[in-house]
C-alpha cells in the first residue's frame, strides 16, 4: 500500500469514527431532551419550544433544562457532516492532494455563507 493509500485509509477511518460516535452522542443528547421534557409532563411532539439562542443554551443545560439538552444534539448532528469536511480537507491537505482541499475548503465557504445568508434573512 502506497503512503497516499494509506493516508487515505487513515483518513476514512477517522471520518467513520467521527461520524458514528457523534451520532451516538447527539441521539444521547436528543434522547435525554425529550425523556426529561416527558418526565416534566411537556409533550415534545406538540409543545411550542423558545426560539433558538446560542446564547441561551449554557444557562438551559447548567439548570437541567431539556430544551437545552435537545439544541445541543441537534446542533452536534448538524454539524457532523461539516465535521467530515473539515477532516477530510485536513487529511487531502496533508496527503498533498491540493485539488480535493480546495474542493472541501469550498464546500465550508459555501455553508458558511449560507449560514451568514440565513441568519442576515432573520433578523
Amino acid at each position: 500500500m502506497s503512503p497516499a493509500q494509506e493516508t487515505a485509509a487513515h483518513l476514512e477511518s477517522l471520518a467513520a469514527r467521527l461520524l458514528t460516535w457523534g451520532t451516538r452522542v447527539a441521539m444521547a443528547l436528543i434522547l435525554v431532551g425529550v425523556l426529561g421534557m416527558i418526565a416534566t409532563g411537556v409533550d415534545p411532539i406538540t409543545s411550542s419550544f423558545p426560539p433558538f439562542s446560542l446564547a441561551a443554551i449554557p444557562g438551559q443545560l447548567a439548570s437541567l433544562q431539556p430544551v437545552g439538552f435537545l439544541w445541543v444534539g441537534l446542533i452536534v448532528l448538524v454539524g457532523l457532516p461539516i465535521g467530515r469536511v473539515v477532516v477530510s480537507g485536513a487529511g487531502f491537505l496533508a496527503a498533498g492532494d491540493r485539488r480535493l482541499a480546495l474542493v472541501s475548503a469550498l464546500v465550508i465557504l459555501v455553508i458558511a455563507v449560507s449560514v451568514i445568508a440565513a441568519l442576515g434573512l432573520e433578523g
